[in-house]
């Protein structure tokens, strides 16, 4: 089983993500950015870990940065759906973004605008 997402998957989110970090909207290209696992590696199944869904574009490293930021506050990280449950599967949790706002993502790199209450 592999421990990180296939170069494929990386391609997939991201071009879906226009290689910008999904929480502040900066430009990834030359800054130090990481591909993160909504749902946790220890929590996801080896089917959804590194899914396009379960992955998102974001400025830092896991202490640094936006990235850094969605692990220092969980319940936040949660509500905008940088976080995602165990109980729950990746396409089935809307995710906030700087640039659409309110999506869902989905395992082929695409995703959908979704109606949510803050929009």
């Amino acid at each position: 089983m592999r421990n990180e997402p296939t170069p494929k998957t990386r391609r997939l989110v991201a071009r879906r993500d226009h290689q910008q970090c999904v929480v502040c909207g900066r430009h990834l290209e030359g800054i130090r950015a990481s591909i993160h696992h909504r749902k946790m590696r220890s929590h996801a199944s080896p089917e959804e870990k590194h899914t396009a869904a379960n992955l998102i574009c974001v400025c830092g490293s896991g202490t640094t940065g936006c990235h850094g930021e969605i692990h220092s506050h969980p319940a936040w990280a949660y509500d905008m759906g940088y976080l995602v449950r165990m109980g729950a599967h990746p396409t089935e949790v809307p995710v906030k973004t700087f640039r659409e706002g309110w999506i869902r993502l989905n395992d082929d790199g695409s995703y959908q605008e979704v109606v949510h209450a803050e929009n």
